[in-house]
């Protein structure tokens, strides 16, 4: 599979899907325009040096759309979702006041509110910035403890006053599923589209994001992974089996090749101690 590494193959790919997913309103190719725009005024472009720059976001767009395009055949998505899933992926990472590489989900929803070009844009595409803040909220890492408790309480307000689910329990439920679906899209992401080599370059920049010690690199990437595969294996294994083989496969690959390198460093580390 021929890598897609660039912000403006990613942005191409995008369009493409939307546009087979019947989402080709001018309105559409705007907001992404204005994402990439951001990012790269903020100086969070393609040689931003951490993990949440605005290739990341675009590949797990792309990972995203892709995924649901098959929930969306289901009938488990509709149109109408795949607009909300679009835009949310699009600025789940976006923190324009940017100190420390891990985002900040509130700052990226108050973004989101507050923007008035994006809320023009917004409305141009009949969708709801609350039920974008909403998925942008479910994207919090990791979903535990006062992290979890905190963004599920924000959740709740935000979907208190959407029009769209205010009143009605069972679309609250069926939002907060698909924040839980971008939520395990966005750790798949980059993973399902290369090689090793940028696994591995996306883990050193993941381990800066989340502060671990680079000694710790293999260690942490596999409890990552596996974090990712149990806890959240409903969802991981919803999304694998509506990515093409080959993204499954480059996921499985590299997700193993981690488990191999955690093991040689076990093996050299027991050789250390026996010696």
């Amino acid at each position: 599979m021929q890598q897609i590494t660039s912000s403006t193959q990613l942005k191409d790919q995008i369009l493409d899907l939307l546009h087979k997913n019947g989402l080709d309103s001018p309105c559409y190719s705007k907001i992404l325009d204005y994402t990439i725009e951001l990012f790269h005024s903020k100086g969070l472009g393609d040689d931003y040096y951490g993990y949440h720059n605005i290739v990341h976001e675009l590949e797990v767009t792309y990972v995203a759309l892709i995924a649901a395009q098959w929930e969306s055949f289901l009938n488990n998505f509709t149109k109408e979702d795949l607009t909300y899933l679009f835009v949310a992926a699009l600025f789940h990472d976006y923190d324009p006041h940017k100190q420390v590489d891990k985002p900040h989900e509130e700052d990226a929803v108050k973004f989101v509110k507050t923007d008035k070009k994006l809320l023009e844009l917004l409305k141009d595409a009949s969708t709801d910035e609350n039920i974008i803040a909403t998925l942008i909220l479910r994207t919090t890492y990791p979903w535990s403890g006062e992290l979890q408790q905190n963004a599920e309480k924000q959740i709740e307000e935000h979907l208190s006053v959407s029009d769209i689910t205010k009143n009605d329990p069972n679309k609250k439920e069926h939002y907060k599923k698909i924040g839980w679906f971008l939520s395990v899209a966005d750790r798949i992401g980059g993973y399902a589209l290369g090689d090793f080599t940028k696994a591995l370059e996306m883990a050193k920049k993941n381990a800066h994001a989340l502060a671990w010690h680079p000694k710790l690199l293999a260690r942490r990437s596999v409890a990552y992974f596996e974090d990712l595969l149990n806890n959240e294996a409903e969802m991981c294994e919803r999304i694998l089996r509506s990515l093409p083989k080959q993204m499954r496969k480059s996921f499985t690959d590299n997700v193993l090749l981690f488990y191999k390198l955690r093991e040689q460093e076990i093996q050299i580390n027991a050789s250390f101690v026996y010696d």
